[in-house]
């Protein structure tokens, strides 16, 4: 089995203003454009803007987002808090509370980190592994009532 291909992008910071989620996802869909990984980017988009807009809206200080390519394609969204975020059960009347069950349910994994300066909360989706180099295959024979 080949080793997957690797790689980092970013961390970019993000403005505090609502220009944040849309400069998300454009370095989502370009970065993973540029990695070969587009049929991930409209998923990948959807979820970096929730992990974005939580960041804006529950946490102080400086947002980033990073990504990571491994066997998986890991978004990594930092802030300034070091409260975890949780997935909560809303109700029907919520105008609030759904992101983190999205995430939950179109990411392979996620999770949150504390770091020295708040948190990094992270979503994965699979990545195809590189394509294996395609096998020499000898020509088939022709029919015996073709040689000659």
């Amino acid at each position: 089995m080949p080793e997957p291909v690797t790689g980092r992008a970013g961390p970019w910071p993000l403005p505090r203003s609502g220009e944040a989620c849309a400069l998300a996802r454009r370095a989502v869909r370009h970065t993973l454009s540029r990695w070969g990984l587009g049929d991930l980017a409209d998923t990948a988009e959807l979820l970096v803007s929730e992990l974005v807009a939580n960041a804006l809206r529950h946490a102080q200080g400086p947002v980033h987002l990073t990504l990571v390519r491994g066997a998986s394609v890991c978004c990594q969204v930092g802030d300034g808090s070091r409260e975890l975020p949780r997935v909560r059960r809303a109700t029907a009347d919520d105008e609030h509370g759904r992101g983190m069950s999205m995430v939950d349910l179109m990411a392979c994994d996620w999770g949150a980190d504390r770091t020295p300066w708040g948190k990094e909360v992270w979503f994965s989706l699979p990545a195809p592994a590189a394509p294996l180099p395609a096998a020499v295959v000898p020509a088939p024979a022709p029919p015996a009532d073709e040689r000659d």
